[in-house]
């Protein structure tokens, strides 16, 4: 019995004497039993009558004494469960009179050892040897959903008002802003304004359960910087990268940051002084969201950032792509494995990160960082345009570029087209994405692979450029289409890992010119009506500076575009913030 926790319950002398009025709880006089009241307080708490963990896995570790076990030697996981779900009720009832303040230092620590406490279970069903009546994969599944349900009902019980259980953070950091393309450049400063607009109509630092951090903390960035990104990159791809854009111009724009030697590759990831801050900006944030998703703060979060990453890969232009398609370090990778790290190197030791990825280019730099060969702990999935009877050619002269008009295939080329191991599930989708083709990959394959990988959080790179109006012309998908791809992610991550989500911007470029001063160019009714609903999101120093050839296209998002695809993936992601027990 949790005799910590019914001692717990009852009160001191001191206190049963003040109850009773007199000064010395010696002279207190026994009242009569009440049997009913004595028997409410023997009975184990709801947490304890153990219906987190099912017969079958009982049977094998026990309920915390060696002979209700069938494998003695297992009898350690009964025993360390048991104690654990008296310690879970004994926290929860003592945090009543908490503040959520007190509350977030106690939450973390406690549900990272939930998250050991299956870890270690884990290992030991692996390395039992168990006779032939039981199913090691069984009871590897029945372990897994037992713990996830001690860290739901942990999660639930620890949440407070804006802290925990129904809550979605967004992240971003006015530092993204400091990347700054060239005017034919469809990746624009003025997305991210856009993106923080979006995230604010719905409902971001406007409701509590929604509440939006505008910096990152210095202590991520140093991370970042220094533990993270060197186990992302190559050196020799950070410093070439650090170094080229410490040589440029005060007040450059728009410079070329990712062409080798011979001058060629940086047609499309152009930037300026700023840009390396930017981007480390943008991973900063991304490990943030894990610590805060991972640690109960929040069930799900997004990561309003740029420059994108999923391009960028170990080292410069990944698995033979012509550019680095608008990205310099890899967000989403970065916090895979700062995820997956041992606690003793900073991280948080998950056994199982899964990516999932729906921009509509398949990312080639993050299979390149956690999938170049099988890796246990990471599972790669990407839903983008292309396959082998699009990208079937080896002719060099057929360079792709992205938001090129001549391309023949599509970028980043013929990665994307197989998977080449189990660690990567990657699912072409024809020259254009349709709802319908999505729809069914999501449900046929995707949900099968991520259930019997099981991974511990999901990370999505969210590209929106699959949206029916986006310049990129190679999706078909509406703003509902996005929400309904959310739901689904969230929904199946709820069945997995209690709805841990970190989603990251990566692509998404329908934004039309937000620049009506200077002669730029003649806004119409529907662009001047959507400069002014994200005018004050706009810093004053920005400048969006578009090629008068891309215009027009960008025009027609000022109907449905960008921002309404954001808005309805961060609405989505609250809709599915409310985990329940025993789901």
């Amino acid at each position: 019995l949790p005799f910590d926790y019914m001692i717990s319950q009852m009160p001191s002398p001191a206190e049963r004497a003040i109850q009773l009025g007199v000064e010395d709880g010696d002279e207190a006089y026994e009242q009569v039993l009440k049997l009913d009241e004595m028997y409410k307080m023997l009975s184990p708490p709801k947490v304890y009558n153990n219906n987190f963990a099912s017969e079958y896995l009982l049977k094998v570790i026990g309920d915390g004494k060696p002979e209700t076990s069938s494998h003695p030697r297992l009898s350690f996981l009964g025993n360390d469960l048991q104690k654990f779900i008296s310690e879970l009720s004994y926290q929860i009832s003592s945090l009543k009179s908490n503040s959520s303040i007190d509350r977030r230092k106690d939450v973390k620590p406690f549900l990272h050892r939930c998250l050991v406490l299956k870890s270690n279970g884990e290992d030991a069903l692996h390395s039992s040897k168990l006779s032939e009546q039981y199913n090691v994969k069984n009871l590897l599944n029945e372990w897994r959903k037992t713990c996830e349900k001690l860290y739901t009902f942990g999660c639930i019980g620890f949440s407070r008002h804006g802290v925990g259980n129904g809550v979605t953070v967004v992240l971003t950091d006015s530092r993204c802003n400091q990347h700054i393309t060239g005017s034919g450049s469809f990746e624009r400063s003025i997305r991210l304004p856009a993106a923080i607009k979006a995230a604010k109509n719905a409902g971001a630092g406007k409701k509590y359960n929604i509440p939006l951090l505008t910096k990152v903390d210095e202590y991520y960035m140093d991370i970042a910087d220094k533990r993270i990104l060197p186990r992302a990159h190559m050196d020799k791809y950070l410093r070439r990268l650090k170094s080229k854009i410490a040589a440029l111009p005060v007040d450059a724009k728009g410079q070329p940051l990712t062409d080798d030697s011979d001058g060629e590759g940086g047609e499309d990831t152009m930037g300026s002084r700023g840009s390396y801050t930017a981007a480390v900006a943008g991973v900063a944030s991304a490990l943030k969201a894990v610590d805060m998703v991972v640690g109960g703060e929040s069930v799900n979060a997004f990561c309003a950032v740029r420059p994108p990453g999923h391009h960028a890969g170990r080292e410069l232009r990944p698995m033979d792509a012509i550019s680095n398609g608008f990205c310099l370090l890899n967000a989403a990778a970065c916090a895979a494995i700062y995820a997956a790290i041992p606690p003793a190197e900073g991280g948080h030791g998950l056994k199982r990160v899964c990516v999932i990825d729906f921009d509509v280019h398949h990312g080639n730099g993050t299979q390149d960082i956690l999938c170049s060969t099988h890796d246990s702990r990471f599972l790669y999935v990407s839903l983008h345009a292309g396959g082998a009877h699009i990208n079937g050619y080896d002719d060099e002269n057929d360079a792709i570029i992205l938001g090129s008009a001549k391309q023949e295939g599509i970028y980043p080329g013929r990665c994307g087209d197989k998977s080449p191991h189990p660690g990567v599930l990657n699912i072409p989708l024809g020259r254009k994405v349709t709802s319908i083709d999505m729809g069914n990959a999501l449900i046929s394959t995707v949900e099968p692979a991520v259930k019997k990988f099981c991974p511990e959080l999901i990370i999505l790179s969210a590209g929106f450029d699959a949206h029916k109006n986006d310049p990129m012309g190679l999706g078909g998908l509406s703003t509902q289409d996005f929400a309904n791809l959310t739901q689904i992610l969230c929904q199946i991550a709820a069945r997995c890992c209690s709805g841990r989500v970190v989603s990251i911007l990566e692509g998404g470029y329908g934004v039309p010119c937000c620049q009506p001063k200077g002669g730029v160019f003649l806004p119409t009714t529907n662009t001047m009506n959507y400069y002014r609903s994200i005018s004050s999101e706009i810093p004053d120093s920005m400048q969006d500076v578009v090629d008068p050839n891309i215009v027009q296209t960008l025009d027609k998002c000022a109907a449905e575009g960008f921002l309404e695809c954001v808005q309805e993936h961060v609405s989505a992601l609250e809709r599915c913030n409310k985990i329940k027990y025993g789901k």
